[in-house]
């Protein structure tokens, strides 16, 4: 399996506070078969001001502990970008990371209001070359409360990112169901652990990926944690010939009844 939004990089963000617990955190990933992580430390221009060169460093000398250690964990460098206006421009000017720095990028939007023109961002970044993943939408509100607004956003091209936690109902029953209903609707493309430690939010796969594979068969589940995070290592678009998304039920119920309960 590979990790594609992982806060393994210790000192950047809200992750690992130090090598120490980074390392804690790179033998619980390899102990539940992860074998590659993306390192996403969190991008925003006032809190978290990671650029692109500063983490390719960071990557490098996890790299050398890793080795140091004998954990046999690949790293590559990311990040997951916080919504910005001139977040194209300075993708552009190579100041912010890629996954693998390539033409992916990991992006996360507010969680509480949907941003004002975000179709037409997405679009944007679309017609720039970019390949665009969204981090968690399960664990925003607005499409909690509207998930078509979801499926039209992989219409437009976008990724989606389910988060292992969320699947598993460790946010609740609610964001649990709904990634249960993403699932069977061909809307997710990648599960990810979003770690940022050893207690909460750890660097865990296996548990999840068996629970997509209750949900939409073994071979969805593989997409998600291997095939698509390869496309992503090498840069390429997705192969969704047989993997369309499929309409949500319109019904003047709550989405989390679609199916009876």
């Amino acid at each position: 399996m590979i990790d594609i939004h992982c806060h393994l990089l210790p000192g950047l963000d809200d992750g690992p506070g130090n090598m120490d617990e980074a390392l804690s955190m790179a033998r619980l990933a390899v102990a539940d078969g992860i074998h590659g992580a993306i390192c996403t430390p969190h991008w925003h221009p006032m809190r978290w001001p990671n650029e692109r060169v500063a983490i390719l460093q960071a990557v490098a000398e996890m790299r050398h502990r890793l080795d140091t250690e004998g954990l046999p964990l690949r790293v590559w460098a990311g990040s997951e970008l916080a919504l910005d206006a001139d977040l194209a421009d300075r993708l552009g000017a190579g100041r912010l990371g890629t996954l693998n720095d390539g033409r992916w990028v990991l992006l996360e939007l507010p969680g509480a209001f949907p941003p004002p023109g975000i179709e037409d961002y997405l679009w944007m970044l679309r017609r720039r070359g970019y390949e665009v993943v969204l981090a968690h939408p399960e664990r925003y509100a607005y499409i909690r409360k509207d998930p078509a607004r979801l499926h039209a956003w992989v219409e437009m091209g976008v990724a989606v990112q389910i988060t292992a936690s969320s699947l598993l109902g460790r946010l609740g029953p609610e964001v649990s169901t709904l990634c249960r209903v993403l699932l069977e609707h061909q809307l997710v493309h990648f599960l990810a652990s979003d770690a940022h430690g050893t207690r909460s939010r750890r660097p865990l796969l296996g548990d999840a990926s068996r629970a997509a594979a209750e949900v939409a068969g073994s071979q969805a589940a593989r997409r998600l944690v291997a095939d698509h995070p390869e496309s992503v290592l090498r840069g390429e678009p997705l192969d969704l010939r047989d993997y369309a998304p499929q309409a949500l039920p319109s019904r003047n119920r709550p989405w989390y009844r679609f199916f009876g309960k």
